[in-house]
């Protein structure tokens, strides 16, 4: 499964010009790209002329380009139609074991795994035919290759000039998110959210399908286990790590201390208690994960509970499914629809079949909220995106979030759904009464709290213009209106008056300093460009002050790695300004606290003064390994 929780951003290096410890500078077409530290910034040098002259290079070169993509996808589905699918899909998934920890590979094994599958469950065509190791090089190499051709080839649309340059940008940054797979956060955070978030929908899992969102997590990580106790790797001495645990903990709960390995009797009894574990005379088996001839048998799913069946029979797809997928006006394009997103595991001949691990855990939500969906569409509208149950993602968002703030910022009251009157009146001139999701105050300061459940869909994780700016400007938007709405009349009307759902007045003391925050369940920290850009945009209204965002899983974090209100409003403050600078760049509002926590600022001011284009390079590493791989926490260095 994934275990980063952002996309890998390498910059590939060329003509170093000067190098000295902690600084380099490489010369490109038109400029150079400057790294200082863990500080990326960029500088350009091009005349008018010369940036004409590229664009017009640009523009000739697109149509070979378009023509070259196809030509790589018309040769996938030839391969895929040509050869036994299961024994492509191995050798893709070996690959992305290979690559996975590769930290120059950026998410293109996971892509290109689950591109594979999209391919293979889309083509009608059945064959039997083994493929070569060379052809399982082509296709992978094809897998590749497409994913980075078609991520130029939308990223010199701006070339064409047929849309603003802004809009352009955000068409060309959100499909980079969706091919460059950004993760939401970290395994045990994702977990968390997700159990909380889908407990009050068991009953009508159970009750549609005969499982509960507890089991489909359960299911995940158990085949995940599953599969790692049949696998093993050339030169193994010693059947593979996840078996031995397995069978170590069975021995000490039967309570078998010394046994005869020629004594079947344990052997037979661990395999009908554990009946996912692969057997042969008797005896528990592993598949070597490079050898074609194991490839079936690896990958084939057994069941540990009969539970775990029924979310896989549940979540399966045949090959010839998935047809859609190679419908579109553009064929097999690495974001078309693709029913195997949602339906990971592959049913073929009377046996199920598991290659893209990463789409069970990625999708997690998506697979379980459709699942509502499909079991009834009235029950979904009404118990999970409406605000009426208690059940409801907006209401689960504002509990979580609540709990976390409380967490970080001790002594505070926290004031949920507050109602005013701000003075705004409807058609009869009576005033109009709203609500803010949050009031939070302490001793220090007023933090004013709006929570956005909604994210993008799918047409926009495509790229598609009009519904990415509507979705972005109802809940990023949106959300700064509200909060901003609420500031102003905290601080311009001297008779304001906040009221809980009882009637009873809140004082608020508005001479502390006050914070407007925007949570959402869904990351979209990479498409926070400057206030300017968001106002040019339509997203946000020109009147309204940006609100710092983050999603739900980022405020996990900042509720367990800052130790103080302090810390937190020092944050705020300076994280705050940097939305107005044009030549700041976010693609990990983790970055920003790595760095933070490393020198007391979010970014080097005299760098940034330098600057056509400013980002931090890896200052969440201390993070990562905090939360993937229990490293020590990391904590803000002291003066």
């Amino acid at each position: 499964m994934p275990l980063s929780r952002g996309r890998k951003n390498k910059k590939k290096k060329v003509a170093p010009k000067r190098a000295k410890k902690n600084h380099e500078e490489f010369v490109i077409p038109g400029g150079k790209i400057i790294r200082d530290g863990k500080n990326l910034f960029s500088k350009t040098n091009r005349t008018e002329k010369e940036q004409e002259d590229l664009l017009t290079a640009i523009r000739e070169s697109r149509p070979e380009m378009l023509k070259k993509l196809q030509e790589y996808i018309d040769r996938a589905i030839e391969i895929f139609s040509s050869y036994d699918r299961i024994k492509l899909l191995g050798m893709i998934a070996f690959n992305m074991m290979l690559k996975h920890d590769d930290p120059d590979d950026d998410g293109a094994c996971e892509l290109a795994m689950e591109y594979g599958q999209s391919f293979a469950t889309a083509v009608r065509e059945i064959s039997s035919d083994e493929p070569t190791g060379e052809i399982g090089n082509e296709v992978i190499g094809l897998l590749y290759n497409i994913r980075k051709l078609y991520s130029q080839y939308v990223m010199t649309e701006s070339a064409e000039k047929n849309i603003p340059e802004l809009e352009n940008k955000m068409r060309y940054k959100t499909i980079t998110e969706s091919l460059y797979m950004r993760g939401n956060g970290y395994p045990q955070h994702i977990y968390q959210v997700y159990k909380e978030l889908f407990e009050g929908h068991n009953p009508f899992l159970l009750e549609k399908y005969g499982f509960s969102s507890q089991d489909i997590l359960e299911t995940f990580l158990q085949l995940e286990d599953s599969f790692a106790a049949r696998a093993s790797f050339p030169g193994d001495k010693f059947p593979p790590r996840a078996a031995f645990n397995r069978f170590r903990d069975w021995q000490i709960s039967k309570g078998y201390t010394d046994f005869s390995t020629d004594d079947l009797g344990p052997l037979k009894q661990f395999l009908a208690d554990n009946p996912d574990i692969p057997a042969r005379d008797n005896r528990p088996c592993s598949f070597l994960i490079n050898d074609i001839a194991e490839i079936e048998p690896l990958y084939r799913i057994r069941y540990r509970k009969p539970v775990h069946q029924k979310v896989a029979e549940a979540l399966s797809i045949k090959f010839g499914d998935n047809t859609e997928f190679l419908n579109p006006a553009f064929k097999g394009l690495p974001l078309n629809d693709s029913l195997s997103n949602m339906k990971p595991i592959i049913s073929d001949n009377g046996e199920n079949y598991l290659f893209a691990f990463n789409l069970l855990t990625r999708n997690l939500f998506t697979i379980t909220e459709k699942l509502l969906l499909d079991g009834d569409k009235q029950y979904y509208n009404k118990k999970f995106l409406g605000n009426s149950s208690a059940f409801s993602r907006d209401n689960y968002l504002e509990a979580a979030a609540t709990r976390l703030f409380q967490a970080f910022i001790p002594n505070s009251q926290a004031n949920p759904n507050l109602k005013y009157r701000p003075g705004q009146k409807d058609e009869s001139g009576h005033l109009i009464e709203t609500e803010i999701d949050l009031l939070l105050e302490s001793e220090k300061a007023v933090y004013l709290v709006e929570m956005k459940a909604g994210g993008l869909a799918v047409p926009s994780r495509r790229g598609a213009l009009k519904s990415l700016k509507k979705q972005l400007a109802d809940s990023i938007g949106y959300g700064a209106y509200q909060s901003y709405r609420a500031y102003r009349y905290l601080k311009e009307d001297p008779n304001a008056v906040f009221y809980n759902k009882e009637g009873i007045t809140v004082p608020i003391d508005v001479s502390k300093k006050i914070f407007r925050i925007t949570i959402t369940l869904e990351q979209l920290t990479g498409f926070l460009s400057s206030l300017d850009d968001l106002q040019i945009l339509g997203i946000v209204e020109n009147n309204v002050q940006f609100a710092w965002t983050l999603s739900l899983f980022d405020l996990m974090i900042f509720s367990e790695i800052l130790e103080n209100e302090y810390d937190f409003i020092d944050y705020l403050e300076q994280r705050i300004e940097l939305y107005s600078n044009t030549a700041v760049h976010v693609d990990d509002e983790i970055d920003f606290l790595g760095q933070f926590l490393d020198t007391g600022k979010l970014v080097d001011h005299k760098l940034l003064k330098k600057a056509d284009s400013y980002r931090l390079n890896k200052t969440s590493g201390d993070i990562d390994r905090y939360f993937l791989k229990g490293g020590e926490k990391p904590r803000k260095k002291r003066k």
